[in-house]
């Protein structure tokens, strides 16, 4: 009887003690965020994983591939944050005398610049995979980008609640009769065609903070390869949604043709309504640079501080919400890079 005692008194320290640490922030728990919304993936890996690579890997130096030949640095950036920070860089680079090689592309082409070593800096839309988080390697986070959903101009729907989104893209809600358009009235009798687009499947946060996993998908969902793809089908269709980031939208979709929702009445260019979390779908936008002192150069560090330091600089209109007011909101870092959403 007086064990048992003692183990119930245990288990109800350990347990108290477990949640002081995931309140504070010091214990990564993918489980409490499934926990209150079991559909939802996780917006976040955990940054205490860093994955194995080879002792020749680790022994590897940096060597430019030939569009870098020449050199004091090289970038390849994600295809939203390059025309985002190129101003910044090509600044740091005119003031310190140097000439920084800038590959644009996307999250996989950085990702794979990294794992080859041919870069000192890249950049990702994605937060990382565990495959991402290699030796070495540290990341820093510039900010978040709110993922909007846009449908046909036509469509008489402005606002949709999550719950709706998720059974739209699961297949359980098959007509936009089936919603209300603001006025309370059912929407029109047409069929939705749902438009998705898995980039970076292992990769946590995008998408993946509508539906968790690809299999919660409808197989009737019409799968495009590619932001402009994903825009034109919804310019084309009376029916079709999709999502996108803004600046992405505005960028590469016809503004005649698409407009964007509000999610249970929220807007997604709420920059304090996404700061807050009651906007929970977003991109966020990382950096790398390489923290082992092998690999590391000072001039890739310094040109990271140099563009979070001037952050306000960047064009509005790419609709980045800053890291700083990220932190000042409540949300988790480690070290530089966001790894926790606001309580």
């Amino acid at each position: 009887m007086k064990a048992a005692r003692v183990s119930f008194y245990f288990a109800v320290i350990s347990t108290v003690c477990l949640s002081m640490l995931i309140a504070s922030g010091l214990l990564y728990n993918a489980a409490t965020a499934a926990a209150k919304d079991p559909l939802r993936g996780q917006p976040f890996s955990d940054p205490s994983k860093v994955y194995e690579m080879s002792p020749e890997w680790v022994k590897q130096g940096i060597k430019y591939e030939s569009w870098a030949e020449g050199a004091d640095l090289a970038l390849a950036l994600d295809q939203q944050i390059y025309p985002a920070v190129l101003p910044l860089v090509r600044e740091f680079e005119k003031k310190n005398g140097l000439k920084i090689a800038v590959e644009e592309g996307t999250c996989g082409i950085a990702a794979g610049a990294a794992s080859k070593k041919t870069v000192d800096i890249t950049a990702m839309c994605c937060p990382p995979a565990e495959a991402d988080r290699l030796p070495g390697l540290a990341y820093h986070t510039m900010g978040i980008s709110s993922l909007v959903i846009i449908v046909n101009k036509e469509n008489p729907v402005s606002n949709l609640s999550l719950a709706d989104v998720r059974k739209i893209y699961r297949g359980k809600i098959h007509k936009w009769s089936e919603v209300k358009t603001p006025a309370g009235a059912a929407g029109p009798d047409t069929d939705i065609r749902p438009v998705v687009r898995l980039h970076c499947k292992t990769r946590p946060g995008h998408w993946c903070l509508i539906l968790g996993k690809e299999d919660l998908f409808s197989p009737k969902a019409m799968e495009v390869g590619s932001i402009p793809n994903m825009l034109s089908q919804i310019a084309a269709l009376k029916g079709a949604m999709g999502y996108e980031t803004i600046w992405m939208a505005n960028t590469y979709g016809t503004k005649d043709k698409i407009k964007f929702l509000t999610i249970d009445g929220i807007s997604p260019e709420d920059d304090s309504a996404v700061i807050s979390g009651k906007y929970s779908i977003y991109r966020t936008m990382n950096f790398t640079t390489w923290d082992d002192p092998r690999l590391a150069k000072p001039n890739a560090k310094k040109l990271i501080d140099y563009i979070m330091s001037n952050l306000d600089k960047v064009d509005k209109s790419f609709k980045i919400i800053p890291a700083p007011l990220l932190r000042k909101a409540g949300w988790k870092f480690t070290g530089d890079e966001v790894t926790g959403e606001p309580d």
